[in-house]
């Protein structure tokens, strides 16, 4: 049974990764603003932003998180949300499963990780060759189009 709610949160990094050590274990904490969009008398405006306060259990991904992201970085995290309130003021947590980056803001390279951890070899990837007008169809049609 879950104790919270899963969500997928977007936003920004507060402040730089924190890293902990619960019994025994190495984890990172961040925190995460949100700034909600409202329409108000027909117009879209920005809401008072949202803090979530986001605990990383897994020790490669909590090791990632510390060592790839700082604060002011677009980041995404799933997980469960709970929130507590206390004298009045409502504090969000979640227990992320997953944290990433956005492609459209961040150049990223994918390194897969062996069986057991141990990270691979960087591949070596061929950049793809840049766009004509030929190849104005978003999905490759066109029949000059490169083979992946």
């Amino acid at each position: 049974m879950l104790n919270g709610i899963p969500s997928l949160i977007i936003g920004n990094l507060g402040r730089d990764p924190e890293f902990q050590q619960v019994n025994g274990k190495q984890i990172s904490r961040i925190s995460i603003g949100v700034t909600p969009r409202v329409k108000r008398q027909g117009q879209w405006q920005d809401a008072p932003v949202l803090w979530y306060r986001v605990t990383v259990w897994d020790t490669f991904q909590a090791e990632h998180v510390l060592n790839s992201l700082h604060k002011g970085d677009r980041v995404f995290a799933y997980g469960v949300v709970t929130s507590d309130e206390y004298q009045g003021k409502t504090s969000l947590d979640m227990s992320a499963d997953i944290v990433g980056v956005p492609l459209d803001r961040n150049d990223v390279t994918i390194i897969p990780r062996q069986q057991g951890g141990a990270r691979q070899q960087q591949p070596q990837y061929q950049q793809a060759p840049p766009r004509t007008s030929q190849q104005s169809d978003p999905w490759g049609g066109s029949d000059d189009s490169p083979e992946f």
